[in-house]
């Protein structure tokens, strides 16, 4: 079967790492993974252009990670890329947080599908499935099948004069246990993650 072709000129540059994984193609591997998701990770998260995270203010990540990445978070507005996009078929939100802007120095990339999300609406403690990808050495931790991490929206604040109906989506994250690696062994433990992303529709 030959694999889809797609265009790359825009994906964003943390796609690159899951080339190598397979032999297949990024649209490839990600339909793989849709038939066969490796333990529940979010997966089908869209492979578009993940921008800058300032708007309003500044978005940032902050927390630590302690195991096989043992590293302090501490990303902030125009040195980081944030998104947040509707998960497939509409059931919940996706925020994408990439620590770096710049595509020749590979960094953490934190996804989390949070099923239960409702944008405008108050969010306590709703299950959310996270996804670690380490691009500088190709390395994937993902929450098991039985829920572990948690997340809370602290407030959600829609923008004005924004036709594409953005939002500042502020938060903190906590999980019960470690996440563990997709291939191979080892494992990472999050400490309590604070953010403040952004969401918008699908293609604006």
């Amino acid at each position: 079967m030959s694999e889809p072709s797609v265009n790359t000129d825009h994906q964003p540059h943390w796609l690159d790492t899951l080339m190598p994984i397979a032999g297949l193609s990024c649209v490839a591997l990600l339909a793989w993974w849709a038939l066969n998701p490796p333990i529940t990770m979010d997966s089908g998260f869209a492979p578009r252009t993940v921008s800058r995270c300032v708007m309003d203010s500044e978005g940032y990540l902050r927390g630590k990670l302690f195991g096989q990445i043992q590293r302090e978070l501490g990303w902030a507005g125009a040195n980081m890329r944030c998104d947040g996009m509707f998960r497939p078929e509409g059931n919940g939100i996706r925020l994408v947080f990439d620590e770096h802007i710049d595509p020749d120095k590979p960094g953490l990339v934190i996804v989390m599908g949070i099923a239960d999300a409702v944008i405008g609406e108050p969010a306590k403690e709703l299950p959310v499935n996270i996804t670690i990808i380490d691009q500088s050495q190709g390395l994937f931790f993902s929450t098991p099948d039985k829920p572990r991490c948690w997340t809370s929206f602290d407030e959600q604040l829609q923008l004005t004069g924004t036709v594409e109906e953005m939002w500042r989506i502020n938060g903190h994250l906590y999980c019960a246990g470690a996440l563990p690696a997709i291939t191979g062994a080892g494992a990472v433990t999050l400490g309590e993650i604070k953010y403040s992303g952004m969401f918008k529709p699908a293609g604006n």
